[in-house]
């Protein structure tokens, strides 16, 4: 169990220093401002107020910022993956022959693993009620959302570990 823990660790280290040396190295502020103008106001404010839940006051700096993690993602996964079955292939626990759909593999698997926790956590992020606990009348302090966005995430863990495990039963069956 702490094997794959601490493996577990080391994959989201690496996955977070890849997306830093991204955003670092890749030019891809041109296809990030190509993307948003294919938009107009209207239609980036239904998109960021789709994201968010409520209307947003800075709709070009959030839509840009939505692609410029978008367009990360998309390059820093096969990246990673890349990474990992060259570290596979180095420890031979894959041959070199079935490294190209190993490595495909990978990407995919990344790819549905990262998109289905991020839809979970927006989705328990829009629709459970937090009105409840913290009033919209009211003002709060950082620290309060620092805590509702860290349950959030500890719930979204909970669902998303309790659908892999309700796949994996089912896959054994």
């Amino acid at each position: 169990m702490v094997k794959h823990a601490f493996s577990l660790f080391i994959k989201i280290v690496l996955f977070a220093v890849i997306m830093l040396s991204v955003a670092i190295v890749v030019p891809y502020e041109g296809l990030t401002g190509y993307l948003i103008h294919l938009f107009d106001f209207q239609s980036a404010a239904r998109v960021t107020q789709f994201i968010l839940g409520e209307p947003e006051v800075e709709v070009w700096e959030s839509l840009r910022d939505y692609f410029s993690i978008l367009i990360n993602t998309l390059i820093s996964i096969p990246a990673l993956s890349l990474m990992i079955t060259a570290y596979d292939i180095a420890t031979r626990k894959i041959i070199p022959s079935g490294a190209l759909k190993h490595w495909l593999l990978s990407i995919s698997r990344r790819f549905i693993k990262l998109f289905t926790f991020t839809f979970l956590f927006w989705l328990l992020l829009r629709f459970l009620p937090y009105q409840f606990f913290l009033p919209d009348s009211e003002t709060h302090p950082y620290f309060i959302f620092t805590i509702l966005i860290l349950s959030n995430l500890l719930i979204t863990i909970a669902c998303y570990w309790f659908i892999t495990m309700k796949i994996i039963i089912k896959r054994s069956l």
